[in-house]
């Protein structure tokens, strides 16, 4: 090819250089289908399993007539359901539209008419809630109906035709004003997010993530994206159970374990009843402006993990600002913060 005498496709170009969530999700199916990508309690996905259920549910929602950029809502607590719709938009080029399940039914409602979603996935929680605010919108309940859904359809892989730029999540984010905010996330912005996450936090594959906090809230979604294109696997736990959290800790190596202000001194009460150290974690924390000092000092020392001192949003992820982590057993006196790997933070004017 000659660039001065023969036209350039960029599209072309674009496309055969771009990377999406589904195409690094196959890759580590391909590498280790046996491995389990997915658990909650003493039941476990493997690659391969959670590969097979995610391609049927695509199938599914393409015999709707779902396909790239439509809105499927999801209405529930975690579960594993959940992340097969994850992995099901990051393939089909849908967009999951995670609601929130404490919003009153007015933001509810509110929520839904945003999206305008074709479908709602709903748990049997939280039905009704979506039956009152989502209209006429048709629902599919999580669990036996859910299954045979699943069971009708087949598990062919659909053809990838995603773009990195195409939507895969909505996060709602409450703003300053007024009705909470729908933001809307790329796959590219999902992968700058994990790729951001593993140079600032590295962890191998054997060191796994608990999604104990909501899976609407981008803490959980996006280290469950993280962990699924890297190969390792996800926890999921049906919220924030201190006995529950403490034996995972005690049983799993974990990479990142999130600990929010509020959840830190049960957590350490439930480590100190059951009496066993550690598997391993590497990292741990958000938010440390909001946690008592000497108790950041206290459960760093539990665990052997640094503290991170994190500065993120529902719109950026991790970043742009949460590279500054505390060392172990140290009562910080400053909480500055640190520009995040390949980001730049800079003050705007109006134009």
């Amino acid at each position: 090819m000659n660039p001065n005498t023969d036209p350039v496709d960029y599209a072309l170009a674009r496309q055969a250089a771009g990377v999406t969530i589904g195409a690094l999700f196959a890759r580590c199916v391909r590498r280790a289908p046996g491995r389990i990508a997915l658990q909650q309690g003493p039941h476990g996905l493997t690659y391969a399993q959670l590969d097979e259920r995610s391609n049927r549910l695509c199938q599914h929602l393409a015999g709707l007539g779902i396909g790239r950029g439509d809105r499927v809502a999801i209405l529930s607590e975690n579960r594993t359901e959940y992340v097969e719709l994850l992995i099901a938009a990051a393939k089909l080029g849908a967009i999951a539209a995670c609601q929130n399940w404490r919003l009153r039914d007015e933001e509810l409602a509110h929520c839904l008419a945003l999206v305008t979603p074709r479908l709602i996935l709903a748990s049997p929680r939280h039905a009704e809630a979506a039956r009152r605010c989502g209209g006429a919108v048709p629902l599919l309940c999580l669990g036996a109906e859910y299954e045979q859904a699943l069971q009708a359809a087949t598990a062919e892989p659909v053809e990838d035709r995603c773009d990195p730029e195409d939507g895969v999540v909505i996060l709602y984010t409450s703003g300053t004003t007024g009705m909470p905010k729908g933001a809307l996330i790329s796959q590219r912005a999902e992968i700058a997010r994990a790729a951001i996450q593993a140079m600032d936090l590295p962890h191998s594959a054997d060191e796994h993530f608990v999604a104990w906090a909501p899976l609407f809230h981008m803490v959980s979604t996006d280290t469950v994206f993280m962990t699924l294109m890297q190969g390792g696997k996800v926890i999921v736990t049906d919220g924030f159970d201190a006995d529950e959290l403490a034996a995972i800790v005690a049983r799993e190596r974990l990479g990142r374990l999130t600990l929010m202000p509020g959840m830190i001194t049960p957590f350490l009460q439930a480590m100190q009843r059951l009496g066993a150290p550690p598997a391993g974690v590497k990292w741990v924390g958000v938010m440390a402006d909001l946690v008592p000092r000497e108790q950041i000092a206290e459960v760093t020392r539990l665990l052997g993990a640094p503290y991170i001192n994190s500065f993120g949003a529902t719109e950026t992820g991790y970043p742009p600002a949460s590279l500054a982590t505390i060392p172990v057993g140290v009562v910080p006196t400053s909480l500055d913060k640190q520009q995040s790997s390949l980001c730049r933070i800079r003050l705007v004017d109006a134009d």
